[in-house]
């Protein structure tokens, strides 16, 4: 997850990331194809599960404008931050749709991990004003928050894993390239796209495979550290040491979400 965060930036440099969004949620499908011919049975048009679905694709679209705008307009680090952030927001959200206790502490821990995580980078999307760039960072942990909900969900609901993962992945495929065709796109761009999809679907699947297999504290501490291996590439790949808030809000919010497991 890390790698494909960190190779992201690469590409939205050289391509417009609205014609490259459609794409890539078609292509994460492709990876994810030979699990889906061994896990055949599919319940998907059962109007319950349909709607968990499309609610999923709804999320998944908003989170992937909102990653996308915060990549280009920055790094991808400081997009990987908000991916840290989601499992605090999923642990508040938790009790609306699971139906899981969360204690006061918790709520109130989890306010100060956003706030202790966000002062930092407060300024660091250009072009972006104060209130704005919180917005952003917040929104995109919001939805990217409710698809790992909604995955647990789908899982209570005995939907396996390749029909979590693929349709929602399709659905929002599929609105972005009605709404933004990838018109001028290379062979050279597809392959990028392509690098960039095995990577993320296969991060992706392991971590839906995990919250179904009831693994979500493990996988929640696990995701958390997904900003610092961001952090790591780009630091190779440019020869420099990140910007000092950007390292600060990344070790914030991968020390507070793995401590929240004992917080109760």
């Amino acid at each position: 997850m890390g790698l494909g965060t960190f190779l992201t930036k690469g590409i939205t440099t050289k391509i417009s990331f609205l014609k490259t969004l459609g794409p890539l949620f078609l292509l994460n499908c492709f990876f994810t194809l030979p699990i889906a011919l061994v896990q055949r049975n599919w319940i998907v048009f059962e109007p319950k599960i349909l709607l968990l679905h499309v609610s999923a694709a709804i999320a998944s679209i908003i989170a992937g404008y909102l990653i996308f705008t915060i990549i280009v307009r920055s790094s991808a680090s400081i997009s990987s931050i908000s991916s840290t952030l989601s499992p605090a927001v999923a642990l508040v959200l938790a009790p609306i749709w699971l139906g899981t206790r969360v204690s006061a502490l918790q709520v109130v821990a989890v306010v100060v991990l956003i706030a202790a995580t966000l002062y930092p980078i407060r300024s660091s999307i250009p072009g972006l004003r104060l209130g704005v760039t919180i917005l952003f960072i917040l929104s995109a942990a919001l939805t990217t928050g409710f698809v790992s909900i909604n995955v647990a969900m789908l899982g209570n609901e005995g939907v396996n894993l390749s029909e979590t993962f693929i349709v929602r992945q399709v659905i929002a495929g599929l609105f972005y390239i009605t709404i933004f065709p990838p018109r001028g796109l290379t062979k050279s761009d597809l392959l990028k796209l392509m690098q960039r999809a095995s990577l993320i679907s296969v991060g992706s699947v392991a971590s839906v495979y995990a919250l179904q297999g009831g693994e979500i504290v493990l996988m929640i501490s696990i995701l958390a550290t997904v900003s610092l291996w961001v952090l790591l590439f780009e630091s190779i790949a440019s020869r420099s040491i990140p910007e000092r808030s950007t390292i600060i809000a990344a070790v914030i919010a991968v020390l507070g979400v793995v401590s929240l497991r004992f917080v109760t």
